[in-house]
């Protein structure tokens, strides 16, 4: 779903303004603090940052993140869709380890 808006000015800063409809669909974004991440030319990433998701952040995959954004924004032409034949892939890659498919895992799961 998208939903539209324009910049404005409040005070002396510039603000993004979306129709309400955003925040009626997603609270999360009604209030508090949120971080905006330039993705591509005119693409913007916002998402919310708690506390608690500050205090839980992995130093070691922030730097992997960092380090994939700055090759994103380096090398833009090597960025590729994933296509159906990369995910066919995956079946030989995980090819004799044991896992469900249909397993959900819970908030508390950390990768070994």
């Amino acid at each position: 779903m998208s939903y539209s808006g324009r910049t404005t000015r409040t005070g002396n800063s510039k603000a993004f303004r979306f129709e309400s409809a955003l925040f009626r669909s997603h609270p999360e974004f009604a209030e508090g603090d949120v971080e905006a991440h330039v993705i591509a030319p005119g693409r913007l990433l916002i998402r919310t940052r708690s506390i608690e998701e500050e205090l839980k952040e992995d130093p070691v995959f922030g730097a992997y993140l960092a380090f994939l954004e700055e090759q994103m924004v380096a090398n833009p032409d090597l960025l590729r869709p994933l296509t159906t034949e990369d995910v066919a892939g995956l079946d030989e890659l995980l090819e004799g380890v044991e896992y469900d498919k249909e397993e959900v895992l819970d908030e508390e799961f950390e990768l070994p």
